[in-house]
């Protein structure tokens, strides 16, 4: 399309994010709306958040421009091939809406009276954490690396918070919140949970076309490392890895020698989460250790770490990457609660040796057994 007719769309968003488009305006714009592409969609979600727009402020407006939309989107087709990522994600969307239609079923049942029952049955949707997070760490990843448009998809991220946002605040109000906040929240979260699978269908499958076969039996190998949502675990099978030209090479230094095998294993023996981030913004290593607290996927490679974050903490990743570059700070620490964790998040400038920004190294460790110590534990005290 044009860009004059896309300036044309553009402008016509930004009447519906105000709520001042009317029935004369589309008739405007419908003959170019006609003729929209797939990436042409991508392009005009993604000129927003290129203004500043906020995540926030797009998703108050999103489903507005989304049924504008709809009549182009539904027709644009694409194939589901068997036994693949895009499969299976389809097939966790397709268990889920039944799982949900059967909620629908014991509310007219006089369900919201059966108040424990009724949790039960929205606790259990949280098993679709796992779908977002797939999502979020090997799909996100690739199509970005594919399309510069493709990374206004990081605004799903936020979809993904808020719907946990609002299944939490749910769960929540069963417990000590009225009948009528209950009945509320859970319209609310079928309205959000729904509009997603909606947009994943419409949206999100069509864009894997772009995908090479290679990198959907990548993205079906790595989605073993996060479990599968409400369908039976398929088969597994293994890829060639991409590895080093030569697994001889050595690690030299003036404190040690290490082979390529013994640095591995050494850093994924440390009891803590590491992600590198070059000069560059863009995620040029982790370690794999046996416990890991926040996911990361091949995919990741390469990645701007921005888009490695929600919508909402991007603004505070760029303040500390800032910071570093400018020579403010080297180190920005952080302790959370997590999982029934307390965990110790640094994030370490790198320089070289003339003092050069060069990165920047993200630790995350499990402090829990520490808080509270007393006293000591020798050596000879191990048995």
């Amino acid at each position: 399309m044009s860009h004059e007719k896309l300036n044309q769309l553009h402008l016509y968003i930004s009447l519906l994010s105000k709520q001042k488009a009317t029935p004369e305006d589309f008739e405007k714009v419908k003959p170019f709306i006609d003729e929209l592409t797939m990436m042409d969609c991508f392009a005009l979600m993604d000129a927003r958040r290129l203004e500043g727009e906020s995540h926030e402020f797009i998703l108050s407006y999103l489903d507005r421009v989304l049924l504008t939309f709809y009549p182009v989107l539904k027709q644009i087709n694409y194939a589901i091939e068997k036994d693949t990522f895009i499969e299976h994600l389809h097939l966790e969307n397709e268990a889920f809406l039944k799982h949900l239609d059967s909620i629908k079923v014991f509310l007219k049942n006089d369900g919201l009276k059966r108040r424990n029952e009724l949790k039960a049955l929205f606790e259990a949707c949280e098993v679709m954490n796992v779908h977002y997070l797939k999502k979020e760490n090997i799909l996100f990843p690739l199509l970005e690396k594919k399309q510069e448009e493709l990374k206004g998809l990081t605004l799903m991220w936020s979809l993904h918070d808020q719907i946990k946002a609002t299944l939490k605040q749910l769960l929540d109000a069963f417990d000590h919140e009225s009948e009528q906040r209950v009945s509320q929240l859970i319209g609310q979260y079928f309205f959000q949970a729904i509009g997603l699978v909606q947009k994943e269908t419409y949206i999100l499958f069509p864009a894997l076309s772009l995908l090479s076969i290679n990198e959907h039996e990548s993205m079906r190998e790595q989605s073993f490392e996060y479990g599968f949502a409400w369908i039976k675990t398929p088969e597994f099978r293994k890829i060639d890895s991409i590895l080093p030209q030569s697994l001889n090479q050595v690690y030299i230094t003036q404190t040690g020698v290490l082979s390529f095998d013994q640095l591995t294993q050494f850093l994924n023996l440390l009891p803590l989460d590491c992600t590198i981030v070059d000069e560059h913004d863009k995620v040029i290593y982790f370690n794999n250790p046996k416990e890991r607290f926040f996911p990361r996927s091949a995919a990741v490679l390469g990645r701007d770490v921005v888009n490695c974050h929600p919508g909402h903490s991007v603004h505070m990743v760029m303040k500390i990457l800032a910071a570093f570059r400018n020579n403010e700070r080297d180190e920005a620490t952080f302790w959370i609660n997590f999982k029934g964790k307390k965990l110790y998040i640094q994030y370490l400038a790198m320089r070289d040796d003339q003092g050069n920004y060069k990165g920047v190294v993200e630790l995350t460790q499990d402090v829990t057994s520490f808080i509270g110590l007393d006293g000591e534990k020798r050596l000879l005290d191990w048995e």
